[in-house]
């Protein structure tokens, strides 16, 4: 098995020749799924007990945590830590100011995972809703402004949306990762959408993002490759 990934533009930039690298995720694997398939390989073990045996094992690993020890597994090393200043030696710890951080690495059986990983470059276009531009009906603005509450127009290519289903439709995302999610469309085509842009946008810089279904099997994100303001 391969590890798609296609190339899109920095949003942070403005250079012409600034380009990241973005993987493809074709599902997402849940615990309930990972022992279901585990147990098929191994017939030893039914689901039920594999499923009570790793869940003791994440518990104590859990209660390891909480009483201040590191950990290390075949598959992770994890430590606490504590980020924030401290302006002085009889300061103590403010949740207001500082915040204790879970810290992982790879285990030992995982390390050498990212070497053994097959890479396949592929077309965003090709399996991604695609988002080419942004215009702001307000400012008549393209890929700079956001005016909430006014009109916008998004075109790109494998836009359209399916209204119905909540993880689905465009989102401008602010810089502390709040989603503001479009509501109101008046046009819904793959080629271009036409919505009232949400009203609760702060000032600030935003991302925009569409999440669809393609196919009606996978959901698939696109980005837009600039940064957007609203004043």
């Amino acid at each position: 098995m391969t590890l798609p990934f296609y190339l899109r533009r920095n949003p942070l930039t403005q250079r012409d020749d600034d380009f990241s690298a973005q993987t493809l995720v074709f599902e997402t694997s849940e615990f309930e799924a990972i022992v279901s398939k585990a147990v098929k390989r191994h017939s030893s073990l039914n689901e039920v007990d594999a499923t009570l045996a790793v869940n003791a094992v994440f518990e104590q690993v859990y209660e390891e945590l909480l009483a201040g020890n590191n950990v290390i597994t075949p598959m992770c090393n994890i430590r606490l830590s504590i980020a924030g200043v401290f302006d002085a030696d009889h300061m103590d710890f403010d949740p207001e100011y500082h915040k204790v951080n879970l810290n992982f690495t790879p285990g030992i059986n995982f390390r050498n995972l990212a070497q053994e990983v097959k890479l396949k470059k592929i077309t965003a276009s090709d399996v991604l809703p695609k988002i080419d531009g942004f215009e702001d009906s307000e400012s008549e603005s393209k890929n700079e402004k956001i005016t909430p509450g006014k009109g916008g127009i998004v075109k790109g290519s494998k836009l359209k949306l399916n209204k119905d289903k909540a993880e689905e439709g465009l989102f401008f995302i602010a810089a502390d990762n709040t989603e503001h999610k479009v509501t109101t469309y008046m046009r819904n085509m793959p080629s271009e959408l036409i919505f009232t842009i949400p009203d609760g946008l702060t000032a600030g810089k935003y991302s925009l993002e569409i999440r669809t279904y393609l196919e009606g099997k996978t959901l698939r994100t696109g980005q837009l490759d600039y940064e957007l303001t609203v004043d």
